[in-house]
Parts: C-alpha cells; structure tokens; sequence
C-alpha cells in the first residue's frame, strides 16, 4: 500500500509578528471555557449539522480551544491545525475529504484521533486584518462544498465569536467582575516602577527593594470543576469573595490586580523594614478557608510566588517578572507549600520542559532525531533469546539524548503522546515486517501510554497499521506499566479484550510500583507480567526484595501469567531468578539496548552466553 505523502505545512503569515501580540492583548489563551463563546460553538455545531465545532486560537507552536464541541482535546501541536491553514485565506477555507487532500492526507489528525475528513473554517479577524484563528465545524465523513446559505451562517458566526473577542477588551484597565486593575493595568504599573527604579540608580540612589507577587486563589482543575459542578455564578463569586479576602490581609497602600480567572497580583515592599514573609503567611492562610455558595463548601488548594523586583527572570521588563513569579506560583501550587520564592533552577526546568515539547513535534519528521532500539529477552531455563522489547531514543538537536522517562511524560499531558505511539509502533512495524521477510521470527514488544488505552478507537487504529505494514498480530504485544493501569480499569480491561481478540498479546510493565499491587491480577486479561527493576537489581542480597519477588512470581504463575524480570546485571541475579522459577529476564548482564543492525549481529553471534564474564 502507498503511503500518503508528507503532510504540507501552513504557510507563515506575513504579518506573523503582529499577530501573534494581538493574539496575547486580548488574553484569551489558557483562559476557562466563557458561555458566550460555548453558546456559538453549539450554535455552529447545529446550523451546519457538524458532529465538531471549534473556536481554534494559532498560537506560535499550538492550537488552543478556548471553545470545543465534539473533541476532548484542549490543544493540537500547530503543525497538525487545519485552522492554520485558513489564517492566509480570504474568506472561508473549505477541505471536502481530507484523506485526498495532499496537504492533510497523513496529519495524525486524519490518520487517527478525531478522523477528520471534512473542515470548513472562517478566519476570526480584528479590525485590522490580522487573523486570530478560526470559527470552523468538523465531520469525520467527506462532504460537499457548503450551500451559500451555510456559508453564510459561517461568516455571520465568526462575526459573532470576534465581537465578542472584541467587547471583552473594552472595558480597558478593569477586570469587568471585580473592577480590579486588569493584567495590562498592572503590567503598565510595573514599568513603571522600574523606570523609576532606573532613574533612581543614574542618579546615584539605592534602589526599592518590592516583590511581584502572583495569588492563585485555586488549582485551574479546581477552578474548572467549580464552574462544572456550581456553574459560572458561583465561580464568580468566588472570584468576588477571593479578591476580598486577599485585599483586607494587603499592607494600606499595596494595590491588588485581577490577572485572570481566579489569579491576583500585588506589589509588596521587600525591605528590611517590610513584613513581607507575615503578609504571605496571612495570605496564605485566608485562602485555605472554604468558600461558602449557597451553604455549599469549596475547598480550593491556593498558591502563592513572589519574585524580587527588579533581580529575577532572565530579563528587566515586567513581562519576566510576572512570569518569574508565576512559576514560584506554580511551584507552590505543585509541592502543596504556603508560598514559594522565585527559584532560577526550578524555573529553567519548567523553560527546558516546555522546550522539550516543542522539539518533539520537530522530532516526528526529522531524519535523525528519534530512533528504536532493541533489548533481548531471554529465557531462563534455555538461555535462548525470546524476543526483544522495542525501546525508543531521542536525540534532541541541541539539548542532546533525552530520556523517555523525561519526555514521555511530558507528551502525556499533551496531545503529542499519541503521534509519539504511531511513530514507534511504524518504526516497529516496518522493522519486525523486514525481519520476518528474511527469517528473523521473534516476537518484539511495545510500549504504549495509559492515554491510548483510554481512546475507544486504539484497537482499531493498531489493527489498520499491523494491516498496512503486512504484519501479524502475534508478531508483536504491547507493554503497560501498572500504574496506567489504575487510572481506569474498567477501560483498560476493554482495549486488552479487543487486543487480544486481534491476537496482540499484553504484559504489564514495572508491575509492583502501583497502588494495589496484587489484588487486581485476576481482572485484568493480560498474560505477562514483568517485575519492576528496582526489586531485582539488588536481589541477591536483600531478603525483602527476594521474598516479594518469589511471592509475584508464584501468584502470578497460580493464575497463569508468564514471568519477566528487568534489570537483570549480575550473575548472581540470574541465577535466583531461574531457580525461583522466573520464566523470562532482560538486562545488561544478557545485552544492552541494540540498533536493529547491532541485534541481528548479536543474535548471529550466538546471543547470551552464561559463561560469558559479567560486565564490567
């Protein structure tokens, strides 16, 4: 089967620049769902009988929702946006199947999640010409073109969605709920400050000492549920009571701002002669209070950062030092703390995360970027290699290697993680297809994420790719780590049934790190399971780890698992594991990680030998 070609990137705007500073002036990014916006979503969705309808922001990397009806996704890469292609368009951009369309036909948008075929989109433009993003309806089925009746209603919605866009930014400095000064109030008074600051240094004055402190009165997620569960009156009056709470615990003269949804900002002396450690503890301990609405409690985990002004962030304008407190913000949030200080070190990893992100989405396509290799499995009463477990690498091109315990995670709060499955379930593919095309017969295993389990339609995409690669389903099986396993149960234990009804095996991964441990064996249909490293690397010598290891191993044998242990580098540990009756065990004792290449030529070789010496 011909594979489509490479998908065609959106043009870059010229006007890119401006754009994207008056995409950030209305402040609509990250910002919770608004009914207004809701309402015309729901609107398109019905007019123009769309099962998907979508208010798309282009952002620099990204497409962000700020309304969604039909797609769970809050957020693409901005490589995938069919919405970044209607940016350049002067009036509606219509695509009528995209799997024939050159440009989509192999954006993993089409090729999976949410199956796009047909998209219709009108630009979302300011008075002055620049493009935001779209108002765009979605259907899985190819379509013909819209009836002028239809496009109409499309341009008269997103004409809707702008004025809209447009009356949030009319009420100027104010916070329309709170009549606080807004984010551009406060980001205006901080230049200013450090004007002053400025001028009193020329002038061979010592400068003021203050700090930008960021309050967020509640987690996002807590926030969200709020409006969920109360609606958005009570999450307004939260807001409302939050403001005041936090404004009687302010010194006299410190001006308290309204940033966003349920984020305030202050400027605090920082002095010898400032309580500024007291005015946070007070701060911090108003916001642990329960909110009240309708004698209904909300109990919200608050967070607070302070940066040094002027000193901290990488640069000297009020931009940095908001985000320079935001992230101590954040950090306070993440480690449950009072209040934290801007921490440079923690910072530049939250800076390095979010690079991470972005180079991965390059990685997809680059040629030398991401790559597999190959760890032998071997049994242990035969010595003979088994198979091999498929292990993915990343060499970014200026961070260097980057472990999958670091990006891996971090796909996983985005929508990249299922792109990164498809690539290594093709590169694997491809690979065990050629093998088995010269003899090579060994079954290689796959690692896959908690997030494709929870897609309904997992199953199915992996049958349509062991098809277009001519491959068979017991050629390969898939790894899950425990933990993934305990997110939803009842969900897992249906896409291992429709696994193993196409005759994909599964074992579960690092078993012994989760939560319950043993007790849910029995519901789950897997036939592997594969003890966790860090119970065998010292097994020899840890009674602890050798009584919990010949527990798994007989329970799992009991109700008819097959056995694997990782981590295997000693001799001494493959010796207690092939007597305690572990039927299969990786590590650098047997091989290394190989390329494809350097797998074929070890197993040439001869594979594992036991009188081999131990490695060094």
């Amino acid at each position: 089967m011909t594979p489509p070609p490479p998908m065609q990137p959106a043009a870059v705007p010229v006007n890119e620049r401006d754009r994207l500073a008056a995409l950030r002036r209305f402040e609509l990014l990250d910002t919770p769902p608004e009914a207004a916006f809701d309402q015309i979503t729901r609107l398109a969705a019905k007019v123009l009988n769309a099962p998907i309808a979508l208010i798309s922001l282009i952002d620099e990397n990204r497409q962000w929702f700020k309304s969604r009806i039909g797609l769970d996704a809050q957020e693409t890469p901005r490589e995938f946006a069919f919405c970044a292609h209607a940016l350049s368009s002067d009036g509606l951009f219509v695509v009528h199947d995209a799997s024939l369309d050159a440009r989509f036909a192999a954006n993993p948008l089409v090729t999976g999640d949410p199956n796009i075929r047909f998209y219709a989109g009108a630009p979302l433009r300011t008075a002055d010409g620049l493009a935001l993003g779209t108002l765009c309806v979605i259907d899985r089925k190819a379509r013909p073109s819209l009836s002028p009746a239809e496009e109409e209603s499309l341009r008269d919605l997103s004409a809707m969605v702008m004025a809209h866009i447009e009356a949030r930014r009319a009420v100027g400095y104010l916070h329309p709920l709170t009549a606080l000064s807004n984010r551009f109030r406060f980001l205006k008074d901080i230049d200013a400050f450090l004007a002053d600051a400025a001028r009193l240094e020329d002038s061979g004055h010592s400068l003021p000492r203050a700090a930008i402190v960021v309050v967020d009165a509640a987690a996002s997620h807590q926030y969200a549920e709020l409006t969920r569960v109360l609606g958005q009156v009570s999450a307004d009056a939260f807001e409302v009571d939050a403001a005041r709470r936090i404004g009687e615990n302010l010194p006299a003269r410190a001006k308290l701002y309204h940033l966003s949804a349920a984020r305030f900002a202050c400027v605090l002396p920082d002095g010898e002669d400032a309580d500024l450690e007291g005015t946070l503890g007070r701060l911090a301990a108003t916001l642990r209070q329960p909110f009240l609405f309708q004698s209904v409690p909300f109990a919200a985990s608050g967070g607070i950062g302070c940066a040094r002004c002027p000193g901290d962030g990488d640069g000297a304008g009020s931009v940095e030092l908001l985000r320079a407190a935001t992230s101590a913000t954040h950090q306070s949030l993440q480690e449950q703390k009072p209040w934290c200080r801007y921490d440079a070190v923690q910072d530049r990893a939250s800076q390095r995360a979010f690079q991470v992100l972005r180079g991965l989405t390059d990685a997809f396509t680059a040629q030398d970027q991401l790559s597999v290799l190959y760890q032998p499995k071997i049994d242990l009463r035969t010595n003979a290699c088994v198979g091999a477990e498929a292990l993915l690498r990343w060499t970014h091109p200026v961070l260097g290697p980057i472990s999958p315990g670091e990006f891996v995670p971090l796909a996983e709060r985005t929508a990249l993680v299922r792109p990164l499955t498809e690539w290594v379930m093709t590169a694997v593919l491809s690979q065990v297809a050629r093998w088995h095309g010269r003899g090579l017969r060994l079954p290689i295993s796959i690692n896959i994420s908690m997030l494709d389990l929870a897609s309904a339609t997992f199953a199915s995409r992996v049958a349509a790719m062991l098809d277009r690669h001519g491959v068979q389903a017991g050629w390969i099986d898939f790894e899950v780590t425990e933990s993934a396993l305990m997110m939803d149960r009842a969900e897992a234990g249906r896409q291992f049934d429709q696994l193993r009804h196409l005759g994909v095996e599964v074992e579960i991964d690092d078993f012994g790190t989760g939560q319950s441990a043993l007790s849910y064996l029995k519901d789950i249909p897997a036939t592997v399971v594969k003890i966790d490293q860090r119970f065998i690397r010292s097994l020899a010598s840890e009674r602890s780890d050798q009584i919990m290891v010949r527990s798994t191993i007989d329970l799992a044998h009991d109700l008819g698992y097959q056995v694997v242990a990782e981590g295997i580098e000693t001799v001494a540990v493959y010796d207690w594991l092939r007597d305690h009756g572990c039927d299969i065990g990786q590590g650098y004792l047997m091989a290394r990680p190989l390329t494809a290449p350097a797998f074929e030529g070890w197993l040439a070789a001869g594979g594992y030998s036991p009188v081999a010496r131990e490695p060094a």
